[in-house]
């Protein structure tokens, strides 16, 4: 009977022991792989797509692929149009993207945007290894590179309204006199400009890729065109920035809604 007594507190033991391993386990998610820490809040700029190489501008852009972490949102380009979405994390190296809104240009060279926006329906892990990102299909070869880009992009200087989203009329009848334009001053809360043809100023915060515009204090002048309330509305909205190059890009949570070129 001591024997049996023994035996069963032994087993008791053990299985206190592995429960409380159990326990004390982490599960790992995604979010900590270490590779992706360093992928995140940094620009790629595109250099191999389906095996073969990408010029460094295309149409006068560089072709890059930026993650926001906060948002688990990407912002890309393939030298064209700005693309983006949302990005899931579902293991160790695993990615998955749901692509959002894209602006609507024609450029005179169009396919590798074409080409960069099937790599986010089809990814389905990464790999980074000596500054090279790479998206990828199963273990085939990979669908695109990436190669990480140096350098924190300012926003100082003037900035002219070239697209913005949401309106059925051609850019030229929206804005007939004067195209809008964003002055930001370096190492200023402030930004100042004109929105087709009044003058305005407002605050403007500015956290790595995040965005918000304070109320705007216009002039009241009339004005010819419809674009002027649009610009305002537009603005207001925004929450995300991308700069490429000369390019400033103002995004709605994934949908591609203003953009500027620096004109100074």
């Amino acid at each position: 009977m001591l024997s049996m007594k023994k035996s069963i507190f032994s087993v008791l033991a053990v299985i206190t022991i592995l429960f409380a391993g159990c326990a004390g386990a982490k599960k790992t998610t995604g979010n900590q792989n270490p590779d992706f820490a360093e992928i995140t809040g940094n620009k790629w700029r595109l250099i191999e797509l389906n095996g073969k190489k990408v010029p460094e501008k295309l149409n006068g852009k560089e072709p890059f692929l930026v993650f926001m972490a906060e948002e688990s949102r990407y912002s890309a380009s393939g030298g064209c149009n700005t693309m983006g979405g949302e990005y899931v994390i579902a293991g160790t190296n695993q990615i998955s993207f749901k692509p959002g809104m894209s602006t609507m240009m024609a450029c005179e060279d169009m396919e590798t945007d074409k080409l960069l926006a099937e790599v986010f329906k089809t990814t389905n892990n990464y790999s980074l290894a000596d500054g090279i990102l790479s998206l990828n299909v199963g273990r085939r070869m990979p669908l695109a590179k990436f190669q990480k880009v140096d350098a924190e992009v300012s926003l100082e200087g003037t900035w002219e309204l070239d697209y913005i989203a949401n309106s059925s009329k051609p850019f030229n009848e929206l804005y007939p006199d004067k195209k809008p334009t964003l002055i930001f001053d370096a190492g200023s809360t402030k930004v100042s400009g004109n929105a087709g043809c009044n003058t305005f100023n407002s605050s403007v915060t500015v956290n790595g890729k995040n965005i918000k515009f304070g109320p705007l204090a216009t002039t009241r002048m009339a004005c010819p065109g419809e674009g002027e309330p649009l610009f305002i509305q537009s603005l207001q909205k925004v929450n995300v920035q991308s700069v490429n190059d000369n390019t400033l890009t103002l995004i709605v949570g994934d949908i591609a809604t203003m953009r500027f070129k620096k004109v100074k």
